[in-house]
């Protein structure tokens, strides 16, 4: 295996942060150190039951700003949105929620405090989920896009016009819905 297993995942013994990218392979230069910190690190048990067996030396990541409009155009497989639209309107109803750090931080600065990452041009391809991907198919960072989306249905007060994300293209034929011919990247 080419990516380094985060050692005791999910304990109370997970190694830091640094010695883990310590151990990231040079080959999988591509993946940005934010991009293995909120994606690989924190989501490790995900990322390796539905990411790792894809062709991950061929992502390709760009950060891009993308204004409120677009924010809203992202998608996700089957019914995600209209939970993470729930989770959004929960953070102006419930005060539990809106007092986590990461609905403070978000509702002071008025974006999220890493960018969400996107699949972009996704549309016809298969998310390792299964189901098929939408055009600007959300990859990770659930909960912030939640209460990004939250924020511009209701307005908030310091919402940004614009949010750093990080715009990830995936090389086609790793995510080819099933029966479909073999396509170029």
């Amino acid at each position: 295996m080419i990516v380094p297993e985060v050692k005791e995942s999910g304990s109370s013994g997970t190694e830091a942060f640094e010695e883990y990218f310590a151990r990231w392979p040079r080959e999988l230069g591509n993946f940005p150190r934010d991009v293995v910190e909120n994606w690989v690190y924190r989501h490790w048990r995900d990322f390796r039951r539905h990411w790792i067996d894809r062709d991950l030396m061929r992502f390709e990541f760009r950060l891009v700003e993308l204004p409120n409009s677009k924010v809203m155009e992202i998608g996700h497989i089957k019914d995600w949105m209209q939970t993470l639209d729930y989770w959004g309107d929960e953070l102006f109803r419930d005060e539990s929620r809106k007092a986590t750090w990461l609905a403070k931080s978000m509702l002071d600065c008025g974006t999220p405090p890493a960018p969400i990452i996107v699949a972009t041009q996704a549309s016809g391809m298969y998310h390792p989920m299964g189901a098929p991907m939408h055009g600007t198919q959300l990859i990770e960072g659930h909960l912030r896009l939640a209460y990004l989306r939250g924020m511009i249905r209701h307005n908030h007060s310091s919402l940004r016009d614009r949010h750093e994300v990080w715009a990830l293209c995936l090389p086609r034929n790793s995510f080819e819905l099933p029966g479909s011919q073999a396509g170029g990247s």
